[in-house]
């Protein structure tokens, strides 16, 4: 489905309407789209009414010659006017690396929206000032390998250790370049530009905040996140952390039936009447 969000086309596909059941908003990752939870959409038929939307710039989404309007302010404002036009509580919000990012913002900018809030393998933004303009830098170079090569960057970019795991099939690794190969080289570079982890504002002094009920997931090879997503459990007032052993960075797709599981319990014992 096609809906115009301040001056932007997004487009989202709600995958079943089923009146008993809570919504669950699913947000990507970088270079992803809706269609990145293709393969666990039937198992959380089960227990919800998945929506899946593709950010800014990504999938079937326009995007912007300007790289400010990827800023996270302007993505988290485009989205709380989508989800609070088109979708009704109960409503949670599940959102992976990139996606988790906007997902957060929502979450503390809107809580009233939400019920819950899962978060996998992402960060609430970097603290110190040297590691934001180190990353500052490193995603101006990667966004200017996109606009030189975009096919040798996706090479490069599903080579980097966090993305490299034998839990993922070779069909669904196919599925993920399919999609990959199908963006706007110019709108992904000004997605890093606009909204790389590098200019992400840091939240971590917010999130004592949140009181809604938060999930928040990592691999266990994936050592960086893990430390994250402590940091961000011990700062929460009501959250869980749950660490999937024989997973990295992709847990949604590398142990999609503990993902399931871990999701039905969350959203059924937080659902409210």
């Amino acid at each position: 489905m096609k809906i115009r969000v301040r001056g932007i086309e997004y487009h989202f596909e709600t995958h079943q309407k089923v009146d008993e059941l809570p919504s669950l908003v699913l947000l990507h990752g970088f270079l992803g789209s809706g269609k990145s939870f293709a393969s666990l959409i039937p198992e959380l038929k089960n227990f919800c009414n998945p929506v899946t939307i593709d950010l800014l710039g990504h999938g079937g989404t326009e995007g912007s010659e300007m790289h400010y309007r990827f800023a996270g302010k302007e993505q988290a404002a485009d989205l709380v006017k989508l989800i609070s036009e088109q979708l009704h509580s109960p409503l949670f919000i599940y959102g992976y690396s990139m996606g988790g990012r906007l997902a957060l913002q929502i979450a503390l900018q809107r809580p009233d929206l939400l019920q819950g809030l899962i978060l996998e393998s992402t960060t609430f933004g970097i603290e110190n000032d040297q590691e934001r303009q180190a990353r500052q830098a490193l995603d101006a170079q990667r966004a200017d390998s996109i606009s030189g090569n975009f096919n040798q960057f996706l090479d490069e970019w599903a080579e980097m250790p966090l993305f490299l795991s034998d839990q993922v099939s070779k069909a669904e690794l196919a599925k993920i370049r399919k999609i990959q190969q199908k963006q706007n080289a110019l709108w992904m570079s000004n997605s890093l530009l606009g909204f790389g982890t590098g200019n992400m504002p840091c939240f971590k002094e917010q999130l004592h905040h949140l009181s809604m009920p938060v999930q928040l997931i990592a691999g266990g090879k994936d050592q960086k996140f893990i430390n994250l997503m402590s940091a961000m459990h011990h700062r929460m007032q009501s959250s869980q952390f749950s660490v999937f052993q024989n997973a990295s960075h992709r847990v949604h797709l590398e142990q999609m039936e503990q993902i399931a599981r871990t999701l039905k319990k969350f959203i059924q014992t937080h659902t409210l009447p």
